[in-house]
């Protein structure tokens, strides 16, 4: 099993998570019934270094985006800012959550513990036991096509919390 993602999107991915230190940065990438793909950088809501969480705000902005071209969720992806790029039992629990009907996506993370950055893909599924998940790494290949890159932020209006995605 194997995971293929342009370079410019790993590339996003690790500049991202530079640009958040000391912090955990966090986002996802879609995926188009065409095949095309989208990166939003997500906000952090936990500006943490050991832990991510993606505000709910911006999560339904993200899957109304996914579901407007018929795609799916293809890869959850965060930072680790001093370990090596492998799910953290933390990372598990998170993962049991986004257990549903449909087929569960990659998560991918990047360590910034080495110079230069560790980038792994990793599978998440079912472990043997009830409410377990395992994590296996799978590998992460390269594509020469493009992808779409965005920012996620919070702002306010009317005093109400709103997403308002940007290009990168």
């Amino acid at each position: 099993m194997s995971l293929e993602l342009p370079q410019v999107l790993i590339d996003e991915m690790v500049a991202h998570s530079r640009e958040d230190l000391p912090n955990e940065c966090c986002g996802v990438i879609g995926r188009a019934s065409d095949g095309s793909l989208t990166l939003w950088r997500a906000t952090n809501d936990q500006a943490s270094p050991w832990r991510f969480n993606i505000p709910a705000q911006q999560l339904l902005h993200l899957y109304n985006e996914i579901d407007d071209v018929d795609g799916d969720l293809l890869v959850i992806y965060h930072s680790h800012v001093a370990s090596e790029a492998r799910p953290s039992p933390t990372d598990l629990n998170i993962a049991r959550l986004h257990k549903g009907a449909t087929e569960w996506p990659y998560w991918v993370l990047v360590s910034l513990a080495d110079e230069p950055p560790s980038v792994r893909a990793w599978r998440i599924d079912d472990g043997e036991e009830a409410d377990t998940v395992v994590a296996s790494e799978i590998d992460l290949t390269i594509s020469d096509v493009d992808g779409v890159r965005r920012r996620l932020e919070m702002i306010e209006v009317n005093g109400r919390p709103r997403v308002q995605e940007t290009a990168l």
